[in-house]
């Protein structure tokens, strides 16, 4: 290890450190009102299992749905037995209990790893994971290190801002391929998602792997872009399977479970092709075009190449998706909202005075309700359930003394619809968002409990790729609203919740020209 990275590290420490020790927080494990962990309400692995089987209450539901049912059943808190090589876990519901569980976390958080992930890297590729196994599915020092490397590099502004004209080229691409797409309704067609799931995908590998794949406008002949797009979109559709439902994969590798890590191998093969293709391209080139700074690729280059194998595949399987499924929910939220969606153009037309004008990093600082409208929508329409952590120390969660290294998933979707931490929940209202928000009529955010609203996750294991996902996400709504009003004349869009929330609907947005 380079000593540039053992100095990061030792900082990196020496922070966290800083932050727990500085932070007094009450973990209430003395009180004598709290009941012992063995008294949570509970669920044994025999109960787990009857209730996924046909006619069980848990079988067939999504993952909204499975929260729905235990919450009632039990409350804020619930435990689950370890079943199938999986270890216990325990389900809060509770803002307070988020917050206890997270201030527990210590200088290296532990969660619950992406184990199918983890079991490819170690067992099946260890040629290229074996040093670094990457974020999704390191704990403790190795994930550290990985973190140690990647921090400066992903999130650093100044460099995300580099990307701004590349992914401003993009979006604008994206727009004039809907002005195609619009039938003789101005409907955008069914499969709407496909193209957004593209745009996504074209976004983040021209970032992590310094590529264009050409794929937006169906005229790409590159193969490998293809098998890219389909292995990913199993990725998602597969990894709730074996990383969410009980499955003895653990124990047995199933035919299934092979196809599946097949999946994992075909993106990892597939990176490295482009990563071989972009070090030939370097080799030619000896600075980089994004204004003399070296790219997050070079950068990750320079200390390892397989250092950048895993952190292209890891924003790959974690950005496409996600970023996707929040750009939608988006863009539903605003054409059922066009008071909103107004207010929004209005505040666009002045930074961007004409419909092709060029997206900067300078003129995106003064997009205050753009953001409003992101966070609004990520309150309503959460794009994953939940966070985890494994807690550092006992702590007293709803009234029982949880132990050190216990399991937690914290579940906000209740307490991101309660009237108590966001009156009137129900509405739409970036507004409440605004940091200068005067309405008395309007409820401000920052009166709701923080921990309520994770979306990127908290502390050092956030979302290592919160500012490409989110100039993403920026750059292209601020692209679409600025060209077109949307408008939605169809049923409510529904919700397949599973290890994303994705939207099912046919995505018919009626696209006039703005």
């Amino acid at each position: 290890m380079s000593k540039k990275i053992l100095v990061q590290q030792s900082v990196f420490i020496f922070r966290r450190l800083l932050n727990t020790t500085s932070t007094s927080f009450n973990l209430d494990v003395q009180s004598t009102d709290v009941k012992p962990f063995s008294q949570v309400p509970s669920l044994s692995a025999f109960e787990i299992i009857a209730r996924n089987l046909p006619g069980g209450k848990f079988y067939n539901k999504s993952m909204k749905d499975l929260h729905l049912i235990m919450n009632a059943e039990f409350g804020n808190i619930v435990r689950f037995a370890g079943i199938f090589g999986r270890p216990p876990l325990l389900f809060v519901y509770d803002a307070n209990d988020f917050e206890k569980t997270l201030r527990t976390e210590g200088v290296w958080p532990e969660r619950i790893a992406l184990e199918s992930l983890a079991y490819y890297r170690k067992t099946k590729r260890p040629d290229i994971y074996n040093e670094y196994s990457g974020l999704f599915s390191a704990q403790g020092e190795e994930w550290h290190k990985m973190r140690t490397i990647t921090n400066p590099i992903l999130m650093q502004p100044k460099i995300i801002k580099l990307y701004c004209k590349q992914v401003d080229e993009i979006a604008k691409e994206f727009v004039g391929i809907m002005r195609k797409l619009r039938d003789e309704k101005c409907e955008m067609p069914a499969d709407f998602s496909n193209y957004i799931n593209s745009w996504s995908l074209e976004s983040i590998v021209a970032i992590a792997l310094e590529r264009r794949l050409n794929i937006l406008s169906g005229s790409s002949n590159d193969e490998k872009a293809q098998e890219l797009i389909k292995n990913i979109r199993l990725f998602f559709e597969k990894s709730f399977l074996y990383d969410v439902l009980p499955s003895v994969w653990r124990y047995y590798e199933t035919k299934g479970f092979k196809n599946f890590l097949k999946v994992y191998d075909t993106i990892t093969n597939i990176v490295l092709h482009y990563i071989d293709i972009a070090i030939k391209e370097m080799e030619k080139s000896e600075s980089s075009s994004l204004n003399h700074e070296d790219s997050i690729l070079r950068k990750l280059l320079k200390i390892d190449k397989k250092a950048a194998v895993v952190m292209a595949s890891d924003m790959l399987l974690a950005g496409v998706d996600t970023t996707a499924t929040a750009t939608i929910n988006i863009l539903y939220c605003l054409a059922k909202n066009p008071e909103k969606q107004d207010i929004l153009r209005k505040e666009l037309n002045v930074i961007l005075p004409s419909k092709d004008t060029k997206i900067t990093a300078q003129n995106m600082q003064n997009m205050p309700y753009l953001r409003a409208v992101i966070k609004e929508t990520l309150r309503i329409m959460p794009v994953v359930s939940g966070t985890a952590r494994k807690t550092g120390q006992d702590v007293n969660l709803s009234g029982y003394k949880v132990p050190a290294g216990t399991h937690v998933i914290m579940v906000p979707i209740f307490e991101m619809n309660d009237e108590k931490q966001y009156p009137q929940p129900e509405k739409y209202m970036p507004e409440r968002w605004l940091r200068e928000n005067n309405d008395p009529q309007c409820p401000h955010a920052k009166n709701a409990n923080p921990f309520t609203f994770l979306p990127f996750g908290f502390g050092s294991r956030m979302c290592i790729g919160r500012r490409l996902a989110e100039l993403e996400i920026e750059v292209l709504i601020a692209n679409v609203i600025r060209n077109f009003k949307l408008e939605w004349h169809h049923p409510d869009m529904k919700i397949k919740s599973t290890f994303v929330n994705l939207p099912i609907s046919d995505l018919k947005f009626k696209v006039i020209d703005a």
